[in-house]
């Protein structure tokens, strides 16, 4: 038995769906609803009382953190490896596994939950918001949703994710300047990192990722997103996300994007 409790595939709640289906592992995918906050509920918390998003339970043992979680399906279950076999490459694909966790994927979230979240909070009662501030379990988290709900992210900190948000699309593309897939020679986890966050930067950041600016990168963008694997798992989705996927194939002129979506 397998089971994915996660939300769209999107980021860190799409990486086990892109890696299942990429293997062909079949599994039940439990639809949490961030946007409901049903991450916070008292049903997940009993799956995993830190309310992160995704949880998976095999045979009985549950695990989270989305990046080791994918070591382990690669490691528990048949299908193509998305390790690569090297170990210097594979020491490059965990390094930048952990540049994506700490640095780059922290940073996207950070803008687009003040753009995207923070406004919906704008008007609510401060009594309500704070206690769904004390359902939320880890106190690093709780510190986070209430500088959305109260608009309190500092200027200087949304410039800073600015800034390495450019820096990671600039490194990214020079790195598969210089290779096929972003870890070496064959298509690995660390590709479903990279993608799980980077995969709609042609729509969202057209002004930085684009065939003049980033060749490379785009060129591997187009190379993943024509992949039938992580184009099942992002329609897997019950919201935006599987609708944006398919306008972003369009736009890079991936084959079959309509039909696909």
């Amino acid at each position: 038995m397998l089971d994915v409790y996660t939300w769209e595939p999107n980021a860190n709640s799409g990486k086990p769906l892109f890696c299942l289906h990429e293997k062909a592992v079949p599994f039940t995918y439990h639809y949490i609803d961030m946007g409901a906050h049903e991450h916070h509920g008292a049903e997940f918390l009993a799956i995993n009382p830190d309310g992160t998003i995704p949880a998976i339970v095999h045979d009985g043992f549950t695990m989270t953190e989305s990046t080791p979680a994918m070591e382990y399906i690669d490691e528990a279950f048949d299908g193509p490896s998305l390790r690569p076999a090297e170990p210097y490459h594979r020491w490059r694909m965990r390094m930048l596994l952990r540049y994506m966790d700490n640095v780059v994927a922290p940073a996207l979230a950070m803008i687009a939950s003040n753009r995207l979240a923070a406004p919906r909070f704008i008007g609510q009662d401060a009594d309500e918001l704070r206690a769904m501030l004390e359902r939320i379990p880890l106190p690093e988290r709780r510190a986070t949703w209430e500088k959305l709900m109260f608009q309190a992210t500092a200027p200087a900190d949304l410039a800073e994710s600015e800034r390495r948000v450019g820096d990671a699309i600039r490194r990214f593309d020079g790195i598969l300047g210089r290779r096929e897939w972003i870890a070496g020679d064959s298509f690995s986890l660390a590709d479903i990192g990279v993608f799980a966050t980077f995969y709609s930067l042609p729509t969202a950041r057209e002004e930085q990722v684009n065939d003049a600016a980033t060749p490379h990168l785009m060129r591997w963008l187009r190379t993943c997103h024509a992949r039938p694997a992580l184009q099942a798992a992002l329609r897997m989705g019950k919201g935006f996300i599987a609708q944006r996927a398919a306008e972003i194939r369009e736009k890079l002129g991936v084959a079959g994007a309509a039909a696909a979506a």
